[in-house]
């Protein structure tokens, strides 16, 4: 199964899944993960091996919505450009490029990361408990 030998085992354990229950599934993966799966270091260095495993998925009923960013390593007062992923799904085939949703910034933009919001549940938490 190319699921199997080139997709993480959780993508492929769902993808699976979703195979044999007949149900769509749609992942919601940020940028740097869609940027991963069409990297063709992950599939032996082929593209056309990272092709044929996202077929495959697509085939199996696995869409996916990708949220952006904004681009980090910006000097302060330097803009940041909000990454997302549109260049890189230009390059691929318009088959593919279906299989993927793009969240524009002007549609869904949040500033604040991972860390920041387990700081503000950190402290929420720690004021419930007084």
């Amino acid at each position: 199964n190319v699921l199997q030998k080139y997709l993480p085992t959780t993508f492929s354990k769902w993808s699976i899944e979703a195979e044999e229950s007949k149900r769509k599934v749609t992942f919601v993966i940020g940028v740097d993960t869609f940027v991963r799966i069409i990297n063709p270091k992950y599939y032996e260095d082929s593209y056309e091996n990272m092709l044929e495993a996202v077929r495959d998925m697509g085939r199996k009923g696995v869409r996916y919505i990708v949220g952006g960013r904004l681009e980090q390593g910006k000097e302060q007062g330097e803009i940041s450009k909000f990454i997302t992923g549109q260049e890189e799904l230009s390059t691929l085939p318009n088959d593919v490029q279906g299989l993927f949703i793009l969240i524009r910034e002007e549609d869904f933009r949040v500033d604040i990361s991972s860390t920041e919001l387990r700081k503000q549940a950190s402290s929420s938490s720690a004021m419930m408990d007084e």
